[in-house]
C-alpha cells in the first residue's frame, strides 16, 4: 500500500495542495485521482506485461520520453524509432495494444 500512496505523490501529485479553499483542494484531489484510474486502466489494458508492474515515472521515461520520427506515407503513418532504443519491443507492443486493441 506504501508504495501506491508514494507513486500518487510522486507521479500525480495527490500532496500538493494549491489553495486554502477546501473545495478547490478537494476537486483537484478528484481531477488527480481520475489521472490515477485513468492510468491504471491504460497501465492494464495497453502496456506490455513486462511493464505493467512499473511505476508511472518508469513508464514515463521509458515510453514517452523518447526520440522518433513520425513517417507518413499515403496510407500508413508509423514511428521510426532510434536503432539503438532499448525498449523498443515494448514500445511497440504498447502501440498495438492502443490501435488493435
Amino acid at each position: 500500500m506504501e508504495n501506491y500512496i508514494k507513486e500518487g505523490k510522486s507521479g500525480f501529485n495527490f500532496a500538493s495542495v494549491s489553495s486554502s479553499s477546501k473545495v478547490v483542494n478537494a476537486n483537484q484531489l478528484m481531477v488527480h485521482a481520475l489521472a490515477y484510474n485513468l492510468f491504471n486502466w491504460f497501465r492494464r489494458l495497453a502496456l506490455a506485461a513486462s511493464m505493467r508492474k512499473q511505476q508511472i515515472n518508469t513508464i514515463r521515461l521509458k515510453t514517452m520520453k523518447i526520440a522518433a520520427r513520425v513517417v507518413r506515407l499515403v496510407q500508413f503513418q508509423y514511428f521510426k524509432l532510434c536503432s539503438s532504443f532499448p525498449y523498443k519491443k515494448e514500445f511497440y507492443e504498447m502501440l498495438d495494444n492502443i490501435l488493435y486493441g
